[in-house]
């Protein structure tokens, strides 16, 4: 009788395998670069986190340095210092910023879409409490070119 099945000449060795375990280097390494890719693409805002967009001017000047400043939303919502006020309250403190600093200058942030019946409300609770400079802010334009002017 003919044996199917011989024993085979060669042998095999068996695997010896460890535990199975994630390298955390190369992880950490990715997880740096990510944060290191947010930290560098982040835009910090400079307007307490209030979106306005400004009307633009070629014609745009700037104030002295002791200014009170007004944001104006496209609500029509006054704020100072991330802080939602009244017109009253704003009287109020160009008052007493006027009563520290008499050369004071009032500085309004007002959204391009707001109505201009916010901008004059802002503007005449600045008067009454005395102000002299009121200035808006603007996003400087480009002046018109001759060759458009025709």
């Amino acid at each position: 009788m003919i044996e199917l099945h011989e024993p085979s000449p060669i042998k095999l060795p068996e695997l010896q395998a460890g535990k199975p375990e994630i390298t955390m280097a190369p992880l950490i390494d990715v997880v740096f670069l990510l944060l290191i890719f947010f930290m560098v693409t982040t835009i910090f805002p400079d307007n307490q986190g209030l979106i306005i967009e400004r009307p633009s001017s070629t014609t745009a000047e700037s104030l002295p340095d002791k200014q009170l400043h007004f944001i104006v939303d496209e609500h029509g919502t006054i704020f100072h210092r991330n802080n939602r006020i009244t017109a009253a309250s704003a009287t109020k403190l160009v008052q007493q910023r006027l009563a520290d600093a008499p050369d004071s200058s009032v500085l309004l942030e007002v959204d391009r879409r707001a109505a201009t019946e916010a901008l004059i409300r802002i503007m005449d609770a600045c008067k009454q409490g005395g102000a002299q400079q009121i200035g808006i802010v603007t996003d400087m334009a480009a002046p018109p070119s001759a060759a458009g002017s025709r």
